[in-house]
């Protein structure tokens, strides 16, 4: 009875003393004069993520798709040149196989492209010859016309014209000395009709043809020959055209032929490329961490696992430049955090913030601001990273944390002027 008389009178002791003075408390949390704040503080929650990491990838161009054999358990810690994970060998033989027999195959086909690409290149060296034969005997036709076939025509013709007049003045001078002499009475009057009848026809036959050379003769230099001008001109300048053409098809068919023959090099090129690439990634069946640290199935974002577990097994099957495991080295850590537009006055390179982790028993830290992006990487999001020391503590990578800012801000005190009573 007497202890709860005891512990009544406290109560009512201590009931009194609170109602008596309740300032006493809340001043505890606000500022003593207006001229003082009590600090704001502001909690936001950031990722331990490791300075130092390294991302398990196949890396592989030629082999699309791998089937994991062995991978090692998830927060597995493991050695510099450990393997991390190993895959199935087997579907990587016969790819390399098959890709070897088509490298034969093509280093064939490639032998006989460049047996080919040498015969073209001869054969357009003979045609090249024959069309520069054919234009130089085009050259030659046309010197030999302007220079000496086309007077010598002229000349033929007068000649001809000359040579005809000749005759029939010949034949008229023989019919007039054979009319003297038988006027002379030389002969007999039988002789006479046959002789002057002989002359006779060979004047008239002579002037028969001298009309017709005269004919022929002005036909030929006027019609004729203008005519065998144009033409000869004419096909001068086709055998010209058809020259430069000549030259013009072989030169492209010269450069085609190079472009075709170059596009087939490095296509075969590629193939041993590919080949080789695919050697290469063959002895990648089994990947080893270049560092020490712990072994994380998949990748990381921002310092943060999925939220699914991650997919990485025996059986499971790899593409492309997926992320198979993160290696994370544990030693030096620093603290990632998704800042918000509001938060960039506070948060600022250099400032200090209270580390809170936790699940740590006794650990407390001072975190400092590295750096802050300048632009955000997402809508309103912008990249904080801050450093702090673990001390003795065993804080690991992917732990999630809370950094506390706290901030002072001080108004001035407002002078008032004094009211004069």
């Amino acid at each position: 009875m007497r202890s709860l008389a005891v512990i009544l009178c406290f109560s009512g002791v201590f009931t009194v003393t609170s109602l008596a003075s309740p300032n006493w408390l809340h001043a505890q949390s606000e500022p003593d004069s207006s001229s003082d704040s009590a600090p704001n503080v502001t909690k936001l929650n950031g990722v331990v993520e490791s300075v130092n990491s390294h991302e398990i990838t196949t890396g592989n161009e030629q082999i699309p798709s791998l089937t994991i054999e062995r991978i090692v358990p998830h927060g597995s810690t493991i050695k510099a040149g450990q393997n991390v994970v190993w895959f199935d060998s087997k579907a990587i033989a016969e790819k390399l196989k098959d890709a070897e027999i088509e490298m034969r195959l093509s280093q064939l086909t490639m032998d006989d492209e460049e047996f080919n690409h040498k015969q073209f290149l001869a054969n357009r060296k003979l045609d090249r010859a024959a069309a520069e034969r054919s234009w130089q005997a085009a050259q030659q036709i046309y010197n030999n016309f302007v220079k000496v076939d086309r007077d010598r025509t002229v000349m033929t013709q007068k000649n001809s014209l000359k040579s005809s007049l000749a005759s029939l003045e010949n034949a008229t001078e023989e019919l007039k000395q054979l009319q003297q002499m038988y006027d002379a009475d030389d002969l007999t009057e039988e002789s006479e009709e046959i002789v002057l009848k002989r002359a006779k026809r060979s004047v008239e036959s002579a002037q028969f043809r001298h009309e017709g050379t005269k004919i022929v003769t002005e036909r030929a230099i006027k019609q004729t020959l203008p005519r065998t001008i144009a033409e000869q001109n004419a096909t001068f300048e086709r055998a010209d055209r058809a020259h430069v053409k000549a030259i013009r098809e072989l030169t492209t068919s010269n450069t085609r032929g190079q472009i075709e023959i170059q596009k087939k090099r490095d296509a075969f090129k590629k193939a041993q490329e590919k080949l080789a690439e695919l050697k290469e990634e063959r002895k990648r069946v089994a990947l080893a961490s270049p560092i020490d640290g712990i072994v994380v199935h998949g990748k990381l974002t921002r310092g943060k696992l999925s939220d699914k577990p991650s997919l990485m097994k025996k059986d499971a099957t790899v593409t492309g430049p997926q992320v198979i495991a993160t290696v994370l080295a544990p030693g030096k850590l620093q603290i990632r955090v998704d800042l918000e537009q509001k938060h960039l006055a506070l948060v600022t390179p250099g400032q200090k913030c209270e580390v809170q982790i936790s699940g740590v028993t006794g650990f407390t830290a001072t975190g400092t601001v590295k750096s802050v992006s300048a632009i955000p990487y997402a809508a309103n999001k912008y990249d904080c990273l801050v450093s702090f020391s673990t001390g003795k503590h065993k804080v690991t990578p992917t732990m999630t944390c809370q950094l506390v800012f706290k901030s002072a801000e001080k108004e001035a005190a407002k002078k008032e002027p004094a009211k004069k009573k």
